[in-house]
């Protein structure tokens, strides 16, 4: 995964998690990472509309 599908990933989220909506900011203490939505070992893939971040 590139840095600009990272970057890409994270501006689309807004810094918010994408499952609970709770912004970078007000959780200091678990930093939120790019996840995949299907994993790669059942077929998903790389690609930034199979990627959340959470």
């Amino acid at each position: 995964m590139t840095a600009a599908t990272r970057a890409l990933v994270r501006q689309r989220a807004d810094s918010r998690c994408e499952y609970c909506q709770t912004h970078q900011d007000d959780s200091p203490l678990a930093a939120l990472h790019i996840e995949h939505i299907r994993p790669l070992k059942h077929g998903g893939s790389d690609d930034d509309s199979n990627l959340c971040l959470a």
